[in-house]
């Protein structure tokens, strides 16, 4: 028959093993000690981490076929044929994908960091490379040992360059996307070692996306505005000069009193020029009204203010965890040694 085993058996046997582990209490507090310092030095060594969050929603009234547009159509203008087709590029998740695009985070880099500054010229990209220390890395390099960045300068290191600052800062420090799967807020993210970095980037990518969507929403409707402003000035010019034209005599006799031709031809100039003038001012009106019904385009809803909350690990927390996982280490290693000591 086996043995029976009985529960004092198993409490001495416990108490032994709890007795044989702590006395191992130097090892035990020695390992503790040096992961408690290991996590006090990276808790001092770890980067800052500020979050800047900016939230909108993308407003697009040119799909709705209500107010303006029914009535454009129901007297024959297609309103939405004149602002040139862009209703929906902006449309789903695009507008995700085009707050991350090289366009736009390559115009935001290359801004002033202090727009009003007249001396300094430090853009937002020589301000991310010397907060990240990318420039002691060129120290070596010859073309960039001093290299600085200039929106009005265009070659092939600054291309270069800005590619790869591009991809990482889309990478690793900006975040786009929607509150939830159904809402129309949207979120903007950027997370960097410096404040004013991560703040000021995210109001210019704000500010560079609210500009590229009224330059394609409203870019052709401008356009088309600003040719048939000009038709209706110019037809406004032959309606007055055909008001106040004499017409001319084809019998220049003095003892005719009343003029026999032409008259007939006059009213008919007058007549369409008068019509043409009409039609391509309501064309006209229609797309100003229209103009204004799409703007303003983005309704920002929250933007990042000063001073930004540090997002990094709190010390004393990387301190607990560095004790804690002390413990823990030390005890499985007293565990080891005793039952490498019983065999």
């Amino acid at each position: 028959m086996p043995e029976k085993i009985q529960f004092v058996d198993v409490m001495d046997t416990a108490k032994k093993a709890v007795a044989n582990v702590l006395a191992q209490y130097r090892m035990m507090l020695k390992v503790t000690i040096v992961t408690t310092l290991i996590a006090l030095v990276y808790g001092l060594l770890q980067p800052p981490s500020y979050k800047a969050v900016a939230t909108f929603i993308l407003e697009d009234k040119s799909n709705s076929k209500s107010g303006l547009g029914a009535l454009a159509s129901q007297i024959g203008f297609d309103i939405g044929g004149l602002t040139g087709g862009n209703a929906g590029l902006f449309d789903g998740d695009n507008i995700l994908d085009i707050m991350q695009s090289r366009l736009i985070v390559e115009k935001v880099l290359l801004s002033k960091v202090d727009s009003n500054s007249k001396t300094s010229n430090l853009t937002l990209a020589d301000l991310y490379v010397n907060t990240n220390r990318i420039n002691k890395k060129w120290s070596s390099e010859p073309n960039l040992a001093n290299f600085k960045f200039d929106a009005n300068l265009s070659s092939l290191i600054q291309d270069s360059v800005l590619y790869t600052l591009v991809q990482k800062i889309v990478k690793d420090n900006l975040v786009v996307s929607r509150q939830n799967k159904k809402g129309s807020i949207i979120s903007i993210q950027v997370i960097s070692k410096d404040q004013q970095f991560s703040k000021v980037f995210t109001e210019r990518l704000l500010n560079q996306t609210s500009h590229l969507y009224l330059e394609i929403k409203t870019g052709n409707l401008a356009n088309n505005i600003a040719k048939l402003q000009s038709k209706a000035d110019s037809l406004q010019r032959s309606v007055y000069t055909k008001s106040y034209e004499v017409p001319n005599l084809l019998n220049a006799n003095t003892g005719i009193k009343s003029y026999t031709v032409s008259e007939d031809l006059s009213q008919k100039d007058k007549s369409m020029v008068y019509t043409l003038f009409v039609e391509v001012t309501k064309n006209l009106e229609a797309l100003k009204l229209s103009q204004i019904n799409q703007t303003p385009v983005i309704q920002v809803l929250d933007m990042p203010k000063l001073p930004l909350v540090n997002q990094a690990t709190s010390l004393w927390m990387i301190v607990l965890m560095g004790m804690a996982i002390g413990i823990v280490l030390s005890v499985f290693i007293a565990i080891y040694l005793i039952t490498d000591k019983i065999k």
